[in-house]
């Protein structure tokens, strides 16, 4: 209960910064998102024997047995665990923290729809909130946390009944003292299903797609703060790359062009001071429409997606070793692509994604793996 008031509490938070700041739609739509939690929370108390939360002030306060720590490691051998579900299932999104919370933005919810939420999620208390929506619906967007902003890099925009319709340029940048999507330096190469990450401090974009017509995209940009610049080519170009990155390199792992048939197994280097790509040992098998982050010094993939299936593979490779190699961890499960996947400390997490291949079976599971 105390979970589901901390939410709303967030909630209406949210609604008085956007009503201050004149935006009466996202507003509306956080309070009607407070109103939905403190029902839960109403619900849950009554579920467990407690009075209706208006008669509180009734009524002494008991004790209970203490919430199970969601950030606790699990026993040997445990693997993945579930954890709290998102507030709308999403698939094709990227997964970034911010302030101790896990962010995703935007995704498609059906075969021929997207969404403009934001979704945060507090491992504190196990549960996930909407954040301001986005000025559009989006899908195949980057996501990433840049000087404490939360920023929406390109993705695509449906029209009618086409999925792929337009292909964005556009960052949207997170206003934390308005709770409102800014406009910032738009990219020279538009483009959805790419990777992007923050090395140093500094933005980097690579691979990605454009819709009609469908061109892959293979230059690199890279963003200080104040203008983008274009890097050295990606050497195998791709769409639904993994990408994710340390404070020196970042790292694209598989892709594929335009469909799962063309799955590849290469993992790319790049290092945006010297401008230079690598080209690091394959992965197990080819993949793309994975997630990917790092955790102690590994890099770690998750998901995938193939012509008729849909992998919950997850591989690890050390990055501190010279001769490292791709080694199994345990499978996610279900298996899904189109996932969010980022790490907080030593715990990866793995956010919504599809659970069938395509734009169909759009999930809001979420699951955590600790390592030790």
């Amino acid at each position: 209960m105390l979970t589901k008031i901390d939410i709303t509490v967030g909630q209406f938070r949210w609604a008085q910064a956007a009503k201050a700041a004149g935006d009466q739609s996202n507003a509306n739509f956080a309070l009607a998102q407070a109103a939905r939690d403190l029902e839960r929370a109403d619900a849950a108390a009554q579920k467990y024997g407690m009075p209706p939360l208006n008669s509180c002030p009734q009524h002494e306060s008991g004790t209970s047995s203490p919430a199970p720590d969601p950030s606790a490691p699990p026993a040997p051998g445990a693997g993945w665990r579930p954890l709290g579900e998102t507030s709308v299932a999403v698939q094709q999104v990227n997964a970034t923290e911010l302030d101790g919370r896990i962010w995703v933005a935007g995704g498609v919810t059906a075969s021929h729809e997207a969404t403009a939420s934001t979704q945060f999620y507090d491992p504190a208390i196990n549960n996930w909130g909407l954040g301001p929506q986005l000025p559009v619906a989006l899908h195949h967007a980057m996501v990433v946390t840049y000087r404490n902003q939360l920023v929406v890099i390109g993705g695509f925009q449906s029209r009618d009944n086409e999925l792929l319709a337009v292909t964005s340029p556009r960052m949207l940048l997170l206003d934390n003292k308005t709770s409102k999507f800014g406009e910032g330096k738009p990219l020279h190469y538009a483009r959805a299903a790419g990777g992007a990450a923050v090395v140093g401090n500094e933005i980097v974009v690579v691979g990605g797609r454009t819709g009609n017509p469908a061109q892959l995209v293979t230059q690199t940009e890279i963003f200080d703060g104040t203008v983008w610049r274009v890097g050295a080519d990606i050497p195998t170009p791709g769409d639904h790359i993994a990408v994710t990155a340390d404070s020196r390199y970042l790292y694209a792992v598989g892709g594929r062009k335009f469909t799962a048939d063309s799955n590849v197994d290469v993992v790319q280097r790049y290092d945006p001071k010297a401008d230079h790509w690598d080209i690091l040992t394959p992965t197990l098998q080819p993949v793309s429409g994975a997630g990917a982050a790092i955790v102690d010094g590994r890099l770690i993939v998750v998901g995938g997606e193939g012509v008729t299936t849909v992998s919950g593979t997850a591989q690890a490779y050390d990055l501190t070793a010279s001769a490292a190699t791709w080694t199994p961890l345990a499978s996610l499960d279900p298996g899904r692509h189109g996932l969010g996947v980022t790490a907080i400390g030593n715990t990866l997490y793995a956010v919504g994604g599809a659970t069938k291949p395509g734009h169909t079976a759009s999930t809001n599971l979420v699951a955590a793996l600790t390592f030790r």
